[in-house]
Order: C-alpha cells, then sequence, then structure tokens
C-alpha cells in the first residue's frame, strides 16, 4: 500500500502563497488551497489552528517580496530604486499588492508595515542626497514621497495613470524627477517649530513602542 505523502508547513504556505498570487485573498480558502495541493484539507489543519494563521504567513511572504523588489536595483540611486520597487511590485504581483493591504489582522498589518520602514531606512544608511538633512527632515521626505508611490500605486489603471503605469522607462523618468523635486523642495523648508518637533519624537516614540 502506498505511503500517504506527507506534507510540511512549507507546503501549505507555498501552496496557498500560489493561490493568493493567482486569485487574490478572496480566493483563499481550505479546500481551494488542498485542491491545489492535491490533498484533503487535514494538512492545512495539522499545521494552522486557522486560516487566519495561515493568511499571517501568507502577508507575511508577500511583504518579504515587496521589500526584494525595494531592494533591486533599478537606477544605482537607492532611495529612487526603493520607490520605483514599490511600484513595479504593485504592478507586477497586483493580487500579492492587494493583500497587504486587506490583511485581515490589523496588528500583523501595523507590524509589516513598521518593519517595511525600518527595512528602507537600513537601507539608506550613508545616503549622500541625505547627509545635509536632520532627522526629522527625512522622516518628512521619505513620507511625502511614500504618500506619493503609493498613490501611484494604488491608482486606477485609466487615462494618464494608464500610460506611466505600462512604461517602465516612463515610470522610471517620472520617479526620477519628482523624487528630486520633492528632496530639493523639502532641504528648502524652514525647520519646523520646537513645539512641532516635540511633537514629531512623541509620535515616533509612541508608534516605536506601539
Amino acid at each position: 500500500m502506498p505511503r500517504k505523502a506527507q506534507f510540511t508547513v512549507e507546503d501549505v504556505v507555498s501552496a496557498a502563497f500560489e493561490l493568493v498570487r493567482e486569485k487574490g485573498l478572496a480566493g483563499l480558502s481550505a479546500p481551494a488551497v488542498a485542491e491545489k495541493m492535491g490533498c484533503s484539507t487535514m494538512p492545512i489543519y495539522s499545521h494552522f489552528k486557522n486560516m487566519q494563521a495561515l493568511e499571517d504567513e501568507i502577508v507575511k511572504k508577500a511583504w518579504k517580496l515587496s521589500m526584494a523588489y525595494k531592494a533591486r536595483t533599478y537606477t544605482g540611486d537607492v532611495w529612487i530604486d526603493q520607490g520605483i520597487g514599490y511600484v513595479l511590485f504593485s504592478k507586477e504581483e497586483s493580487n500579492l499588492f492587494k493583500c497587504l493591504l486587506e490583511s485581515h489582522n490589523p496588528k500583523l498589518k501595523y507590524e509589516m508595515h513598521l518593519a517595511n520602514w525600518q527595512f528602507l531606512e537600513e537601507q539608506l544608511e550613508g545616503y549622500d542626497a541625505f547627509s545635509d538633512l536632520d532627522e526629522i527632515q527625512q522622516e518628512r521626505v521619505r513620507y511625502a514621497r511614500a504618500m506619493l508611490t503609493h498613490g501611484i500605486a494604488t491608482a486606477a489603471r485609466v487615462a494618464a495613470n494608464r500610460i506611466l503605469l505600462e512604461d517602465d522607462e516612463l515610470l522610471t523618468l517620472f520617479l526620477i524627477n519628482v523624487s528630486e523635486a520633492l528632496l530639493t523642495g523639502f532641504k528648502n523648508l524652514p525647520p519646523i517649530s520646537p513645539k512641532d518637533k516635540r511633537k514629531f519624537e512623541e509620535r515616533k516614540k509612541m508608534i516605536n513602542n506601539f
């Protein structure tokens, strides 16, 4: 009698990950994962107490892939490459990108956002273009550009947005130009007031201790 196949945690996560990659989080279910693995749902529930626990592993894996995109070299400018990587991930892995936003675990979503922000900050250590900016100025310009790239990544694929998102060369040039414009603009802004600086420091401490 043939021995029953043994499925590992990674087997289950990999199958579920590919399922979400193809169909999005809405397509994630125990029967669908089992069908993809060619087995019953027993291996899934032998490794995960519920489907939320499996979803969490998929979300973590999707975040890891998004960070890999942002760590790639596109132009040779690490900060600009982070922005390009974020938008390309949203474009090339649209269902995985959406799962980062649609996670049903608010605590994990927050933790992964924070881990991602810290990962990007570590990449920028010693970045020449930020050398004459203090910590607050760096945070302000990084946040502004993050909002910009997120807007592009989530924009409807119509009209001018479609032209931009369907042409990688045009997208790269656009992100280079707007990143440089933002950086120049923030360098020329007056320093924030002592009151706002204290508020910033308190807010950052609260976020890090969440």
